[in-house]
């Protein structure tokens, strides 16, 4: 086995089977993973891509940019739910070009906690093996979760322009409504309680409990 700790990041559709246009999404999930191997390629040691089904999967050497990643991910394939489960832990075959055909306790754990987040109806799950750790950050994910179930389309965009344009200004003058009319949608969506808990899970990442 591998010493150096890996993480794996699995992801899946939230009821696929209910998707309608199944190879309109099949190229948007593989739109979106090719997006995020570019942006992400300096901690990407093996590229995600599709596994089985509607399933996808990826090797990298960051634990505190899984989060970054699941966030990208979720965004692009928005309106679609996905579910996440990441490990951390060593690896007990070779380096692959694809995750499918490598295994290890990384690749364990990435399964356990992504059954584990479907079976609490929660977006994501962290299974490192430092317990406290990942009982603190699970939790926080638990309650980001039940802030965003309040979150309608308009909450969901005027956040994601808010975080790429930096100004209620900038954003209004894109959605032809007044600074004010998105200062309450943050408002409403709690964004700066949500910006403060995701910070606080990046920094928990790479800190040993």
């Amino acid at each position: 086995m591998i010493a150096q700790k890996l993480v794996v990041i699995t992801g899946d559709l939230v009821k696929s089977r209910e998707i309608k246009e199944r190879l309109k999404i099949q190229l948007k999930i593989k739109s979106t993973l090719e997006k995020v191997n570019r942006r992400f390629e300096k901690v990407i040691l093996v590229k995600f891509s599709i596994t089985i089904g509607d399933e996808f999967q990826g090797l990298m050497t960051s634990l505190k940019q899984s989060h970054s990643i699941i966030k990208e991910i979720s965004r692009y394939l928005y309106p679609i739910s996905v579910c996440f489960g990441v490990g951390e832990g060593g690896i007990s075959t070779k380096i692959s070009k694809r995750t499918t055909e490598m295994d290890g306790e990384c690749f364990l754990l990435s399964r356990r906690a992504l059954i584990e987040a479907k079976k609490r109806r929660q977006t994501l799950i962290y299974q490192t093996n430092n317990n406290s750790r990942d009982v603190f950050i699970n939790t926080i994910i638990m309650l980001q979760d039940a802030i965003k179930q309040n979150w309608k389309d308009l909450h969901y965009r005027r956040v994601w322009e808010y975080e790429k344009y930096g100004t209620t200004e900038k954003v209004a003058k894109k959605e032809g409504v007044s600074s004010r009319a998105i200062s309450k949608a943050l408002r409403v969506a709690k964004y700066n309680e949500i910006k403060r808990a995701e910070e606080v899970i990046e920094n928990s990442l790479q800190t040993t409990f």
